[in-house]
């Protein structure tokens, strides 16, 4: 039965690494040495609190999977149910940083993983209801194609401009995840990612948790 559920898992992620997440850059401390992690810490702070929780879930769970010891910290760190309340404290930010010290040591945790919503974009585009572009290029294949009239082109020219669609709105988000050696205090890897007109937080995170394992193994940053 474990290893049934072992299995689902593995392929939940596997199939959601087809989702729009994808790494964009990727950097590692060349001086660290690789080592085993009994407690990484994995921290999530994007606007919504559900978002939030998913993500280091999802995140950690995948962790475990691949022998990397984690925890999430949604209910451990300071404001962690609260952020729509942290313009209350940011004028804190000693108390802040104590407190999470003070978490971080008492939860044993030696690597601390802060995963955070750095950019997002959003532009809009005009989706037509025949499926063809505005400008009419559409009738010959290509711009400029010999082939057809001009009174066919002009037919055709005719169609796009009274052609109806809609805008729609193309939302890109910019995730950068970092990771620090409790004992030195040091970054020792980050990696960002794009994603685009997510769907499912809960696939995309599976998709992001994915990309961030991956990186981990494969550049050596940890070790089983």
């Amino acid at each position: 039965m474990k290893k049934l559920s072992h299995l689902i898992l593995a392929l939940s992620f596997l199939l959601a690494s087809c989702s729009s997440t994808k790494l964009i850059n990727s950097w590692s401390d060349k001086e660290h040495t690789p080592q085993t992690y009994d407690n990484i810490g994995v921290t999530v702070l994007f606007p919504q609190a559900s978002s939030r929780y998913i993500t280091e879930h999802n995140v950690v769970d995948y962790l475990n999977e691949k022998g990397l010891k984690a925890m999430p910290t949604t209910d451990v760190f300071p404001m962690a149910n609260r952020l729509n309340e942290i313009t209350k404290v940011m004028d804190k930010s000693d108390e802040i940083k104590k407190n999470v010290i003070s978490k971080v040591a008492e939860n044993k945790i030696d690597a601390l993983m802060i995963i955070t919503l750095f950019d997002k974009t959003k532009e809009q585009r005009w989706v037509t209801d025949r499926g063809f572009a505005m400008g009419g290029t559409g009738y010959y294949g290509t711009p400029y194609a010999v082939g057809g009239a001009y009174y066919d082109y002009y037919y055709y020219s005719m169609g796009t401009i009274m052609d109806r669609g809609y805008y729609t709105d193309d939302v890109t988000y910019f995730v950068e995840c970092n990771l620090y050696d409790v004992a030195s205090e040091k970054l020792i890897w980050r990696a960002q990612t794009k994603t685009s007109n997510p769907q499912s937080i809960e696939e995309e995170s599976k998709a992001l948790a994915y990309i961030v394992v991956k990186q981990l193994l494969n550049k050596k940053v940890v070790s089983k």
